[in-house]
C-alpha cells in the first residue's frame, strides 16, 4: 500500500474518531463548532526565519485559501516562548483537519512555492521543530471571531494545563456555562478563539486568544476583570473549587505578520 493509499483510507476513520471525541461540532441550534489546528514553528536563526516566513506568505496562506480556509492568523512571538512562527487554521470540520496535507500535496502551485521549505538542506534547516495542536471550539463559542484588521493591535495566547481531566472540563463549564465567558466580554476583552485541545503536548489544557489595542489596554481590562463582582463570585462557587487549582495560565504575545487575516 502507498503512503497515499493509506492516507485515503485512513482519512474517514480518523474523521469519525475526531467527531466522536467531541460528542458532536454541531450544536442544535446553533452554529457548527470549529476546529482549530495550532502550528508552531520553532525557530533558533535567522535563516530559519527567513526560509519558513517566505513559505507562510508565499506558499502555505494562499493555498489555503485555494481550500476555502481562513480567516488564517500568522503571528511571531514577541514574548513568552522562544522565537516561534504561530500559525492559526480553522476548520469546519473534522475530515477539513485531517485532510489539509494531503489537498495541500495535491496543489501543484503549493509544492512549487513550497519547495525552499521543504527541500531545506541539512546545514540550513527551514526550522528547529514543528508543534502542532488541534482543538474543538468551545460551545459558548463556536467560531472564531476575527478582530477589526484595520487597527493596530497585538494578541495574548493563553494556555491552561489541567491536573487532571475533570479539572480541566470543569474550568471550561466556567467559562462555557458558568457566566466567564460573559464577564470576559462585560468587561472588554475582544475574544478571537477558546479551544479544547484533542491532541497536542502537555494534555489536559485548553487555549484561548485575546485581542488589544495595546498593552495598557490589556492592563486596564486584566484589572477590571479581577474586580468584578460577578467574577468574585462565580471564582468562589465550591463547585469551580477544582478548576480553580489548575495550572496558572502561560501567555505568548504575539505580533501579526503583515499579511495575516487576524
Amino acid at each position: 500500500m502507498t503512503r497515499r493509499d493509506f492516507l485515503a483510507s485512513s482519512a474517514p476513520a480518523v474523521a469519525l474518531t475526531l467527531a466522536g471525541s467531541t460528542g458532536a461540532t454541531a450544536q442544535p441550534g446553533g452554529a457548527a463548532r470549529q476546529l482549530y489546528e495550532l502550528r508552531r514553528y520553532r525557530i533558533r536563526v535567522g535563516h530559519m526565519r527567513d526560509t519558513t516566513r517566505a513559505y507562510l506568505k508565499d506558499a502555505l496562506l494562499p493555498a489555503l485559501g485555494r481550500l476555502g480556509l481562513g480567516p488564517i492568523g500568522m503571528f511571531d512571538v514577541t514574548t513568552g516562548e522562544p522565537p516561534t512562527a504561530v500559525v492559526l487554521i480553522p476548520h469546519p470540520s473534522a475530515d477539513s483537519a485531517v485532510t489539509v496535507g494531503r489537498r495541500l500535496a495535491a496543489d501543484a502551485a503549493y509544492v512549487k512555492a513550497a519547495e525552499p521549505f521543504y527541500n531545506a538542506p541539512a546545514d540550513r534547516p527551514a526550522f528547529d521543530r514543528v508543534e502542532s495542536s488541534l482543538l474543538v471550539a468551545f460551545e459558548g463559542m463556536p467560531q472564531l471571531q476575527a478582530p477589526d484588521t484595520t487597527k493596530p493591535r497585538i494578541f495574548e495566547l493563553r494556555r491552561y494545563e489541567g491536573p487532571s481531566e475533570a479539572a480541566s472540563l470543569k474550568k471550561i463549564e466556567m467559562f462555557d456555562t458558568g457566566g466567564e465567558l460573559a464577564i470576559f466580554r462585560k468587561v472588554g476583552f475582544r475574544p478571537v478563539f477558546f479551544g479544547q485541545a484533542l491532541y497536542g503536548v502537555r494534555l489536559p489544557q485548553f487555549e484561548y486568544m485575546l485581542t488589544y489595542a495595546s498593552m495598557a489596554e490589556r492592563e486596564t481590562q486584566w484589572t477590571a476583570f479581577r474586580n468584578d463582582p460577578d467574577w468574585k463570585v462565580l471564582s468562589q462557587k465550591e463547585e469551580y473549587r477544582d478548576a480553580a487549582i489548575m495550572s496558572g495560565a502561560t501567555s505568548t504575545y504575539l505580533a501579526p505578520q503583515p499579511w495575516s487575516q487576524l
